[in-house]
């Protein structure tokens, strides 16, 4: 039922933006298991001979790209790591242009000051970078092997690729302007998922898999897929801190297409200029991407929306965060998940409803 859902949203989002290709997943965050995984275009199992390569690709582990924004979660999750911001700092973004070597850095608005809270939610680049500087070079490189970027995530499907990171020795003078924001970095779609799941899960690595065991004929199990040891990447405090930064995008950033009835849910979105072959970003050409998860208070389901080359809208909140919405509430109802978390008048009281 989750594929099916999954598989029917996926068709639909590629059809009306005439898209290049499309791709979801939709996971356990506590323990990885897949729940669904589809990608656009597709075919018939039934005639594999009739279509070429490109539509049997399995885009969601093999297919690299920029993820521009949504990249943003491995810097404001190391900022805060590391104690080097509260949500309350603020930051000063240039009115929409800063200067970074020989390199001038836009917003897509022109920002003022910002508290860093405000930075994530309503998705500045520029505010983004200067929280970067702070940390530093090595630092954020550090925070991005670490939610497994550049590596496998070792998913029981073949043609995983690792994508491509660059060491800190080969980063120009402008790559502290460029990679905090998703730029010259490339990610596949489940790497997103996993390192965005890493925040729903408290700050703890699962492995993502589509097989939980294999029995024999005796139905005895033959072989686990329970070899992975979970991985503290983040502490608790900081995840708490992350949640409330990716709901407020949700409720009233960037990302408020993704919003739910009756539940609390959070993400990021991101809107990335393709590089064009010879070199340079086009723009005409756009990846837009949501990943998120919900409820927010115990997620369930963690859900990376992809969709290549969209038209006429290009943007991750106009085009991936409603597919993340309508998937979300599907599956949730489905799985009979009814526990709501309403804020009332009074912001210090909290009640469930069931």
């Amino acid at each position: 039922v989750i594929q099916h859902i999954a598989e029917k949203e996926i068709q639909s989002v590629y059809e009306k933006y005439q898209a290049k290709a499309a791709m979801i997943i939709v996971m356990d965050p506590k323990n990885g298991e897949i729940l669904a995984l589809a990608n656009r275009p597709t075919y018939d199992l039934n005639h594999v001979g009739d279509v070429d390569a490109t539509s049997r690709r399995n885009r969601a582990v093999c297919d690299i790209f920029e993820p521009g924004s949504s990249f943003k979660i491995v810097t404001a999750s190391a900022a805060l790591e590391e104690n080097l911001v509260t949500l309350e700092d603020e930051f000063y973004c240039e009115e929409g242009a800063y200067r970074v070597a020989n390199h001038i850095l836009h917003d897509y608005k022109k920002f003022g000051t910002l508290t860093f809270l405000e930075i994530i939610k309503y998705s500045s680049n520029i505010g983004t970078v200067k929280t970067a500087q702070i940390l530093g070079e090595n630092r954020l490189h550090r925070y991005i092997r670490m939610f497994g970027f550049g590596t496998k995530t070792g998913i029981d499907l073949p043609g995983e690729v690792r994508g491509l990171i660059k060491d800190p020795h080969h980063w120009s003078k402008i790559s502290i302007s460029a990679i905090p924001i998703g730029q010259e970095v490339a990610v596949t779609a489940i790497q997103l998922l996993h390192a965005m799941s890493v925040i729903a899960n408290n700050g703890v690595m699962t492995q993502p898999h589509v097989v939980e065991y294999i029995k024999n004929y005796n139905g005895q199990i033959v072989k686990s897929f329970d070899d992975f040891k979970p991985k503290r990447i983040l502490s608790e405090t900081t995840t708490k801190k992350l949640k409330e930064i990716l709901a407020q995008v949700v409720e009233s950033g960037t990302g408020k297409n993704a919003k739910l009835s009756g539940y609390r849910a959070a993400g990021k979105t991101g809107t990335a200029q393709k590089v064009k072959p010879g070199g340079g970003y086009s723009h005409s050409r756009f990846m837009a991407t949501f990943v998120g998860f919900v409820p927010l208070d115990s997620p369930q389901l963690s859900i990376v929306v992809v969709v290549d080359e969209p038209r006429p809208q290009y943007f991750g909140g106009q085009v991936a965060a409603p597919v993340f919405q309508r998937v979300a509430t599907q599956i949730l109802r489905y799985l009979e998940i009814k526990e709501m978390s309403l804020k009332l008048a009074n912001p210090e009281t909290l009640v469930s409803v069931y």
